[in-house]
C-alpha cells in the first residue's frame, strides 16, 4: 500500500535570548528602499534564476506496471505534469495549469489515473484531483470551497479505490472517505466525532494494508496525553494500544501484511526512538533497531512481504541500515555507481524497477532508472543542470556546544576563499522553521546564494529541533525567546571565536519559526546583528496562538506545553515578554519583513503588527507582501522577486559582499506596504 504523507505540518514557529556575545556596530541609518544596484557582476556569480527558478525536470514516478514515467516540468514558468514512455520517448504534457502549478502527486494503483493536490492561492485548502493519463481529463474529487482534502492511502489490490480525508463536516477534524476512482463517488468510512467517549479529541485514523480503518489517535485537551486505539474490524470494539505524553513519541509506520502487527518508531523506553514490531494479539513489543545519536528516520518496506528492508538515521549525515539481506547487492551497487547520497523515490508494483535519486550539497537531484533484473542504470535527468557550470560552496557538519551543555548539530557553508580570502567573513545565521523540524546536510539554495556572494552561513539545530532525541526536543518547551534563542546566540559566539564570523557583519535571517527567531534576535540581542530578514514569522505569540488554522486546534494542549498557553495568566505574561512586537525600540538595525497575503499559519496581521510597532516609533522597515502566496512561494516570479530583494537588501547593509543586479520581477505580485 502507498501511504501519502501529505499530512498537516503541525506548525512552523518561533525563538529568543540573552547571554555573553560579540557586539556589532549597528548604528547605521534605518533602511530606506534605494535605487536598484549591483556589484561587479563577474562570471562567478550564480544567477538567481538558476538557484530559485523552477527546476528543469523533477519528481519522477514510475507507473504501477513499470511502462511509463511521470514527472514535473515547467511550462511558461508554471510546474505541470508530464508523462513519457519508460525509455523516455514520446514525452507529453498532461496538465495545463497556469496558476499554482502541480507539486504533490502520485500514480493511482489502477495505472490509468494520477492523483494530485492543489490549493487556490496559498490558503492550503487543497483539493484532490483525478487525472486521466490517456485523455488528460481532470476531475476535482473534492469540489468544496473552503475545505482541506488530501489522499491518505491506496492499495494495489484495490486499484479502483483511494482513501481521502477532508474536514468538510467540521474544519477542526478530518473524516475518511473511500473514493471510487471510476465514478468519483465518496463513501464515508470513518466519521470523526470530534471527541471520543473518553472526552479526548480525535486527531486521525490509520488504515491497514487492505484499507480497513484499524487505528485512531486522540489527545486529552487538558493534559496533552495521547492515546492510540486499535480494532480488528469495523464490528469489533476499540481497544487501547498505547498512551503517552506530548513529550514522548509513538509513531505507527505500517501494519504488517497479515494485519496482526504493526511496525512503529517509539521513544517510550529511551531518549532516542527505536524501530519496533508490536504483536497486536499479545501486545508483545519486539525491538528491531536504533541508533546511538539520532531518532528513527525513513523506513523502507518490502512491497511483497510488508517487512522493513532498511531504515535511515540522520545525525549530521544520513546513515542507512539494511535490515533485509536480499537488497544488500542493490544497495552496494547503487552506493558505488554515482557520487553523493541516494534514495529510492519510486518503484513499480513488481519491485523490479526503481527510480533512484542521487544528491549532493552542490546538486539537488540526479535521477536514474534502475532495473534490478539485470542490474542496469539509465540516467534520466538532472533537476537543475545549469548548476554544473558554476562552482558551488562546500558544506561542513559541525557540533557547537551551548552555554548549558547541549550539543547543537549544525552546518557551516563557507564562501570560496580564492575570491573572498580566509575570513572572518560576513555571516548569516540562517534559522530553520518548525521549530519542530531540523536542518539537514545537503543542497540549500539560499546557503549557496549567500556563500557565492561572500557570506559564511551557519545553520544551527537549536534545542526543540527534531531528530535528536526527546530530551533535546523537550528542552525547547516554553523556551521560545529564551534558551532556544540562546542556542542561536551561542552559534554566533562560536563562529566569531573560531575566526569565521566578523562580529560587525552578522545577519539573522529565517522563515516561519525562523522568522520569529529573526525578530527575537533583533529584539533581544540587537547588539549581535547588523541586519535582519524575517519572512512569514509571527511577532506576537499570544495572537499567533489564537489565530492558528482550525485543524491545528485539537493539538492546543500540546502547543500549550511546547509554547505556552495564552489562556493561562502566567503563560500569557511570559508570551508577552517573548513577543518581539513589544520591543520595537530595540530593533536598531535595518529590517526587512516579508509576508504572504493568504498565509493560514502565520496570518498577515502578525507582520502588520510588527511593521506598525516599528513605524510608530519612527523606525523605517522594508515590508513586502505577496498577494497570491501563503506560507511560502508557489509562483516562480514571486520566488525570484523575493530572493532578489533579499540579496539587494543584504548588499546595501553589509559591507564587502557582492550582488547580482535586481529589478522587480515581471509577473510578481509583490507590493511594498
Amino acid at each position: 500500500m502507498k501511504r501519502f504523507l501529505f499530512f498537516l505540518p503541525v506548525i512552523m514557529l518561533l525563538g529568543c535570548g540573552d547571554g555573553e556575545a560579540p557586539v556589532a556596530d549597528n548604528t547605521a541609518e534605518p533602511f530606506v528602499e534605494p535605487e536598484h544596484v549591483s556589484s561587479d557582476n563577474s562570471e562567478r556569480l550564480i544567477p538567481r534564476q538558476i538557484l530559485f527558478g523552477n527546476p528543469e525536470r523533477v519528481g519522477p514516478q514510475i507507473s504501477p506496471d513499470g511502462s511509463m514515467i511521470s514527472y514535473i516540468a515547467p511550462v511558461d514558468a508554471v510546474l505541470n505534469l508530464w508523462v513519457m514512455n519508460r525509455d523516455m520517448s514520446e514525452p507529453r504534457q498532461l496538465t495545463f495549469d497556469t496558476n499554482r502549478g502541480v507539486t504533490n502527486y502520485s500514480w493511482a494503483e489502477d495505472g490509468i489515473h494520477i492523483l494530485y493536490m492543489q490549493d487556490e492561492a496559498g490558503e492550503e485548502n487543497t483539493h484532490v484531483y483525478r487525472l486521466d493519463v490517456a485523455t488528460g481529463e481532470v476531475v476535482d474529487l473534492t469540489p468544496i470551497d473552503g475545505v482541506k482534502a488530501y489522499v491518505s492511502a491506496t492499495d494495489e489490490d484495490q486499484p479502483n479505490t483511494v482513501l481521502i480525508e477532508t474536514n468538510e463536516e467540521n474544519p477542526m477534524f478530518f473524516d475518511v472517505y473511500s473514493c471510487n476512482l471510476e465514478t468519483g463517488e465518496l463513501t464515508m468510512v470513518a466519521d470523526n466525532p470530534g471527541t471520543d467517549e473518553n472526552g479526548d479529541m480525535v486527531l486521525g485514523y490509520m488504515p491497514d494494508e487492505d484499507l480497513n480503518i484499524r487505528m485512531y489517535s486522540a489527545i486529552n485537551p487538558e493534559t496533552g496525553f495521547f492515546t492510540v486505539y486499535h480494532r480488528w474490524n469495523e464490528n469489533s470494539q476499540w481497544e487501547e494500544l498505547a498512551s503517552f505524553s506530548s513529550n514522548d513519541a509513538w509513531e505507527p509506520r505500517r501494519f504488517s501484511d497479515d494485519g496482526k502487527g504493526i511496525y512503529l518508531a517509539s521513544n517510550l523506553e529511551s531518549n532516542l526512538s527505536a524501530l519496533y514490531y508490536q504483536n497486536l494479539e499479545t501486545g508483545e513489543l519486539s525491538f528491531i533497531t536504533s541508533d546511538s545519536l539520532a531518532d528513527v528516520g525513513g523506513v523502507s518496506f518490502d512491497p511483497n512481504t510488508g517487512e522493513p528492508r532498511s531504515v535511515s538515521f540522520n545525525y549530521l549525515r544520513r546513515r542507512r541500515e539494511i535490515l533485509d539481506d536480499s537488497i544488500q547487492p542493490d544497495m552496494d551497487f547503487l552506493a558505488g555507481y554515482h557520487e553523493g547520497d541516494f534514495g529510492t523515490v519510486s518503484r513499480d508494483n513488481a519491485d523490479s524497477t526503481w527510480i533512484v535519486v542521487y544528491y549532493t550539497v552542490d546538486n539537488p537531484a540526479v535521477y536514474f532508472l534502475y532495473d534490478r533484473t539485470d542490474t542496469t542504470m539509465m540516467e534520466m535527468f538532472t533537476a537543475i543542470p545549469a548548476l554544473a557550470d558554476y562552482k558551488l560552496a562546500s558544506v561542513e557538519p559541525v557540533e557547537i556546544q551551548s552555554r548549558d551543555g547541549y550539543t547543537l548539530p549544525s552546518y557551516l557553508t563557507l564562501p570560496d576563499s580564492e575570491f573572498y580570502g580566509e575570513g572572518p567573513y560576513p555571516t548569516i545565521m540562517y534559522v530553520h522553521g518548525g521549530p519542530w523540524a531540523r536542518d539537514y546536510y545537503g543542497y540549500e539554495p539560499f546557503c549557496q546564494l549567500f556563500a557565492n556572494r561572500g557570506f559564511a552561513v551557519l545553520q544551527v539545530n537549536f534545542r526543540g529541533s527534531t531528530g535528536f532525541g526527546k530530551e533535546f526536543l523537550n528542552a525547547g518547551n516554553r523556551q521560545w525567546g529564551k534558551n532556544m534563542q540562546n542556542d542561536i546566540t551561542d552559534g554566533v559566539s562560536w563562529a566569531v571565536e573560531n575566526g569565521i564570523a566578523d562580529p560587525e557583519r552578522v545577519v539573522i535571517l529565517g522563515g516561519s519559526y525562523g522568522g520569529y527567531a529573526t525578530l527575537a534576535g533583533a529584539a533581544f540581542t540587537p547588539e549581535l546583528y547588523c541586519a535582519a530578514v524575517d519572512f512569514f514569522g509571527p511577532s506576537n505569540l499570544n495572537t499567533f496562538m489564537e489565530t492558528v488554522p482550525p485543524y491545528w486546534k485539537p493539538l492546543k494542549a500540546m502547543m500549550d506545553i511546547r509554547v505556552g498557553d495564552p489562556e493561562d495568566e502566567a503563560d500569557r505574561a511570559m508570551l508577552e515578554e517573548t513577543s518581539p512586537v513589544n520591543f520595537p525600540e530595540n530593533m536598531t538595525m535595518p529590517m526587512f519583513i516579508v509576508q504572504g497575503d493568504n498565509d493560514p499559519r502565520v496570518i498577515k496581521d502578525e507582520s502588520d503588527q510588527m511593521v506598525s510597532a516599528l513605524r510608530e516609533i519612527g523606525t523605517e522597515v522594508l515590508y513586502v507582501v505577496y498577494g497570491d502566496e501563503g506560507h511560502g512561494f508557489a509562483h516562480e516570479e514571486n520566488r525570484l522577486d523575493f530572493a532578489g530583494r533579499v540579496e539587494e537588501f543584504l548588499f546595501l547593509n553589509v559591507p564587502g559582499v557582492e550582488c547580482e543586479l535586481f529589478t522587480p520581477v515581471e509577473g510578481s505580485t509583490a507590493r511594498i506596504e
